[in-house]
C-alpha cells in the first residue's frame, strides 16, 4: 500500500470514529472540552490513530466493589483503549462494559475544568435560594477558590463551632482522598456522615455473627466454585456486580452448585436459576423465617455445629435475659452463658469453640430459675411461619420455600448471597438478623463454600498511623445521614452550616425525598463540591473545584472483593486545572494551619503508606501494577466477635423497633418479621398501591456513568418497568409517558412492559440524573422515614401510583429528532 493509499484510509477511519464520538444531538465531539480556545475543532479531534502505545497500569474505582485491575493505551497523551489488567493472581482477572469504557469518561464534555464560583454568592451574601436549575457560574483561580472555603470555615467556626462544618465524602473514588478529608475533618473539629444507606441487612447479620455493615463480610471469589447451594437473595448479579462475582457465581454452577434466586423480579440471574421464588416486595423475612421451620421442623440442622458454635442450647430466662455462670456457679461471671449437659443433667459454662452433649430444646429450671434454649425461643418464633402459611402472604409456592431449604441444609456447603434489595425496606435488618440464623443451622460458617452476601471479600492494605493525628486533634463528631439533615434544618443536635463534598453526588440527586435536602440546604451558607463532572450537586454548589480523573492521578486502591492491592500510575496530567483531591486537602490544610501535619507530595506519601504494610513490597506493586494479599480465603474461623464469641441466635441485647407503623413495640432477640409501607394495611395502600422500587442498573454505578455516549446508546432515557396487566388496567400501552407520583412528588418517564415483575410493584432504575427526566426524578417519590434500630434510608418502602402522562406534557427530548435527550451532552458528572 503507497503512503497515499495509507493517508487515505487513516484519515476515513478518523472521520468515522469522530462522527461515532458526536454528543447527544448537541453536535459536541465527546473530545470537542480538549479543544483549545479559538482552535480549529477538526484538527483537535482527528488524532493519531497508528503507532506505538504507552501502556498503562491502574484500577477502576466507582462503588460497585469491584475495583477491577485496568490497562489504559496511552497514544498522543490520551487514552485510547482500556483492558483489564491481569493481576498477580490471575483467577481475578475482570473489567466490565463502564470500566472499559473510560476513554469517553476521562474527556468527556461534562468534565469540570476550572474553579468556579457562583456568580450571585459572594462571602457576605450567598443568597442560597439562587443555588440549583439556572445558577450561573464564573471562573475564578484555585487560590481564591481555596481561600474562599478556608475562610468559611474559619467563619463557621468561630460563630457556630467546629462541628457545623461537615465534610462529605461520597462513594464516587476509592483511592486515598477519603482519609484524606477525614484527617482534615479531625483536625479541624468537624462532622462528617455515618452512612445511612445500605447498612441495614449488614446490620441485623451483625446481630447474630459479630461483623456485618455495608451487607455481610463472605468467603474470597476463589472459594465460591466450593457451593454446592447458593441462595441469591435480593440481588441482581448479574446486572449490578458484572465483574467478580457474576463470573465466580457461574464458576460455582458449573461446578454443579444449585441456584435458587428470590427476588420480585425476573432478573437475569433468575434466568440461570434452577428455583425461583418471586417474592412480593417486603416479605422477605417472612420466606426467610419459614426456611427456618422447615430446617427446624424436618430437623434438618447441624446440630453438632450448633452445639459448638452458637447459642443454640443457652439457657433463657423468664425475663429474657441468658442465665449466667455468676447466676449458677459461685467462680461464675456475669457474662459467661450456661447451657444444660444432656449426659449429666447438670448446668455447665458455654463456652466459645467448645464442643460439648448440650441440650437443643427444652425447659429447665436452674438456681430457681425457668429456663428454655435459644433453639427453643428460635422454634417458637420460627413456628408461626410455616412454609403453607407464608406461601399466599409472599407470593412463593410452599414447596420452592422447603426445597430450598431443604438444598441449603443436605448438600453440603453454601449459602446466601444477599444484596441491598431487602436492605432497602425499613426493617430489612429482620432479614439480615434471619438469613444469619438460617445459615447458623445449616453450618455454613467458617468452611470452604460457605458463602453470606452476594460480594465476595477481598484485602487491602494497612496504612498503619500515616492518616492518625494527635491527642490535641479536635475530633470528628459523626452524625448518621438520616440525622445530618435535621442538623441543617432545625439545628437539631447542633446547627451544619457549611458543606465541602468530593466525590459525591449525594445532596441533589442520590438521597431519599430530595427535595427535602434542597430546601435544608438553603441553610447553609457555603456548599462547596469537588468532583470530575457536573453533577446535580454541582449545580447546587457555590464553590467548584475541577478533580480530576482517577487515571491522571497517582494513588493505591485496595480490592473490596478481590485479595489485591492496585497501584494506579497516571495516564497522563490533569485535564485543564483540575487537581486531585490530595492536593486540593493539601492546599486547603495549608491556610487552615495544618499544612505541617500533611505530606505534600503524594508519590512520596504512597511509599510511606505502603511501608506501613509488611506484606506488600513497594517496588513489586509499583512494577506488576497488582499484589496480592495471601488472606485466607475462608471466613468467620475460630470465636466470633460477638459477646459470647458463638453465633447468638438468641440475642439477649436486642434492639427494639417502635414505630408509627407498628401495633406494639417489637424486640428482636430471635427474628421477627415486620413490615412498613409494604404491609397489605399500610394506611395509604389504596391510594397508593403500587411499591416502587429503584434497583442497580448494569449501565451506571449510582449516578456515575449517566454521561457515556457509548452506554446511552443502549440505555437512553428513565423507564418505569410495569407488568403488563398493570398497564392494561390504567390504560398504559407499552411506550406510553406516564406520570408515576404521590404525596412527596411525582416522576415523567416512558412505560417499559416488563413480564417478569410482580403486578404490585414498578421499578425505575436508580442514578438518573435530574437533566434526564422529562419531569421529575425518582427521588422526588421516596421518604425519610427510618427504622429506630439503624437509620437505614428505606429506598424501597416507597408507595406510589401511575397514571398516563398529561397530554401537555412536553416529551420532545425524546421524541424529536434527538432521541436520547436534547441536553444530555451538557453538564454533568459522578
Amino acid at each position: 500500500m503507497t503512503d497515499d493509499k495509507l493517508t487515505g484510509l487513516r484519515r476515513d477511519v478518523l472521520k468515522s470514529g469522530a462522527v461515532a464520538a458526536l454528543g447527544f444531538g448537541t453536535g459536541a465531539s465527546v473530545f470537542s472540552t480538549l479543544e483549545s480556545a479559538g482552535g480549529d475543532a477538526e484538527a483537535n479531534q482527528i488524532t493519531s490513530f497508528l503507532g506505538e502505545d504507552r501502556v498503562v497500569k491502574t484500577a477502576c474505582s466507582p462503588n460497585c466493589r469491584g475495583k477491577c485491575p485496568l490497562r489504559a493505551f496511552v497514544r498522543d497523551g490520551q487514552v485510547k483503549k482500556v483492558q483489564p489488567q491481569v493481576p498477580e493472581d490471575e483467577r481475578y482477572k475482570r473489567g466490565c462494559v463502564l470500566g472499559l469504557s473510560h476513554t469517553q469518561r476521562v474527556y468527556n464534555s461534562t468534565r469540570l475544568k476550572y474553579p468556579m464560583k457562583r456568580a450571585s454568592w459572594s462571602p457576605d451574601d450567598p443568597q442560597p435560594g439562587a443555588r440549583g436549575e439556572g445558577a450561573q457560574f464564573e471562573r475564578i483561580g484555585w487560590g481564591e477558590a481555596l481561600d474562599h472555603i478556608a475562610n468559611q470555615m474559619e467563619r463557621v467556626r468561630e460563630e457556630y463551632e467546629p462541628r457545623s462544618v461537615y465534610f462529605e465524602t461520597g462513594s464516587g473514588d476509592s483511592g486515598l482522598s477519603g482519609s484524606m478529608q477525614a484527617k482534615l475533618s479531625d483536625l479541624f473539629g468537624g462532622t462528617q456522615m455515618s452512612w445511612s444507606i445500605d447498612i441495614n441487612t449488614g446490620l441485623g447479620f451483625r446481630r447474630v455473627t459479630g461483623a456485618g455493615y455495608f451487607n455481610a463480610e463472605t468467603n474470597f471469589g476463589e472459594d465460591w466454585q466450593h457451593a454446592n447451594t447458593v441462595i441469591v437473595w435480593g440481588s441482581d448479579i448479574f446486572a449490578s456486580n458484572l465483574q467478580q462475582d457474576a463470573s465466580i457465581l457461574l464458576d460455582a454452577i458449573e461446578s454443579g452448585a444449585k441456584l435458587v434466586v428470590v427476588d420480585p423480579v425476573y432478573t437475569g440471574t433468575a434466568s440461570k436459576a434452577d428455583l425461583w421464588l418471586p417474592v412480593r416486595p417486603g416479605k422477605d423475612p417472612y420466606v426467610a423465617m419459614a426456611m427456618i421451620d422447615t430446617v427446624l421442623s424436618e430437623e434438618l440442622y447441624d446440630a453438632e455445629f450448633l452445639r459448638e458454635r452458637t447459642l443454640a442450647p443457652a439457657l433463657v430466662r423468664e425475663d429474657g435475659n441468658l442465665l449466667k455462670t455468676g447466676d449458677v456457679f459461685a467462680d461464675g461471671d456475669d457474662s459467661t452463658p450456661v447451657a444444660m449437659d444432656a449426659q449429666t443433667g447438670e448446668p455447665v459454662p458455654l463456652e466459645p469453640e467448645t464442643y460439648g452433649e448440650y441440650e437443643l430444646f427444652g425447659e429447665y429450671t436452674v438456681a430457681g430459675e425457668t429456663t428454655t434454649t435459644g433453639l427453643t425461643e428460635l422454634r417458637r418464633e420460627a413456628s408461626n411461619h410455616p412454609a403453607e402459611e407464608v406461601s399466599d402472604l409472599a407470593g412463593v409456592q410452599a414447596e420452592d420455600v422447603r426445597t430450598a431449604a431443604r438444598w441449603l441444609a443436605t448438600r453440603g456447603p453454601g449459602g446466601i448471597a444477599s444484596g441491598y434489595g431487602v436492605d432497602r425496606y425499613k426493617y430489612g435488618h429482620a432479614f439480615g438478623q434471619a438469613y444469619a440464623t438460617l445459615l447458623s443451622l445449616t453450618g455454613d460458617y467458617g468452611r470452604h463454600g460457605t458463602i453470606h452476601a452476594s460480594h465476595p471479600s477481598g484485602s487491602g492494605y494497612s496504612s498503619g498511623d500515616f492518616f492518625a493525628t494527635g491527642d490535641d486533634a479536635v475530633g470528628t463528631s459523626s452524625l448518621y445521614q438520616s440525622d445530618i439533615i435535621t442538623a441543617m434544618e432545625s439545628g437539631d443536635p447542633y446547627p451544619i452550616k457549611m458543606m465541602y463534598a468530593q466525590a459525591s453526588n449525594f445532596l441533589a440527586n442520590q438521597l431519599p425525598n430530595r427535595q427535602r435536602w434542597l430546601d435544608a440546604a438553603e441553610n447553609l451558607d457555603l456548599i462547596a463540591v469537588a468532583d470530575m463532572h457536573h453533577t446535580p450537586t454541582v449545580q447546587h454548589a457555590d464553590i467548584v473545584l475541577p478533580a480530576s480523573h482517577w487515571f491522571t492521578r497517582e494513588d493505591v486502591v485496595g480490592g473490596s472483593n478481590h485479595p489485591h492491592v492496585s497501584y494506579r500510575e497516571p495516564a497522563h496530567e490533569p485535564l485543564w486545572e483540575a487537581r486531585d483531591d490530595w492536593d486540593i486537602i493539601v492546599g486547603l490544610a495549608e491556610r487552615l494551619g495544618y499544612g505541617d501535619e500533611f505530606v505534600a507530595d503524594k508519590s512520596e506519601a504512597i511509599e510511606e503508606i505502603i511501608g506501613h504494610d509488611d506484606r506488600i513490597d513497594y517496588d513489586t506493586l509499583v512494577e506488576q501494577g497488582t499484589v496480592h494479599i495471601d488472606d485466607d480465603p475462608v471466613l468467620y474461623q475460630g470465636e466470633f466477635n460477638t459477646p459470647s464469641g458463638r453465633l447468638e441466635i438468641y440475642k439477649e441485647d436486642a434492639p427494639v423497633e417502635d414505630g408509627d407503623d407498628l401495633d406494639e413495640e417489637v424486640s428482636f432477640e430471635v427474628p421477627v418479621p415486620i413490615e412498613s409501607r409494604t404491609d397489605d394495611d399500610w394506611e395509604k395502600a389504596e391510594e397508593y398501591p403500587l411499591t416502587f422500587t429503584q434497583k442497580h442498573s448494569k449501565w451506571r454505578i449510582h449516578s456515575q456513568y449517566e454521561y457515556q455516549p457509548w452506554l446511552r446508546e443502549i440505555n437512553d432515557q428513565p423507564q418505569l418497568d410495569i407488568n403488563p396487566k398493570t398497564a392494561k388496567r390504567r390504560g398504559i400501552d407499552d411506550g406510553d409517558y406516564v406520570r408515576v407520583y404521590n404525596d412527596r412528588g411525582e416522576m415523567v418517564v416512558k412505560a417499559k412492559y416488563n413480564d417478569g415483575i410482580r403486578p404490585e410493584m414498578v421499578n425505575t432504575d436508580q442514578g438518573w440524573w435530574v437533566r434526564d427526566y422529562v419531569q421529575g426524578h425518582h427521588n422526588n417519590l421516596t421518604h425519610m422515614d427510618v427504622c429506630e434500630a439503624t437509620g437505614n434510608f428505606a429506598f424501597y418502602d416507597t408507595r406510589v401510583e401511575v397514571e398516563p402522562a398529561p397530554d401537555d406534557v412536553d416529551t420532545s427530548k425524546y421524541t424529536s429528532d434527538n432521541p436520547r435527550g436534547a441536553d444530555a451532552g451538557a453538564a454533568g458528572g459522578d
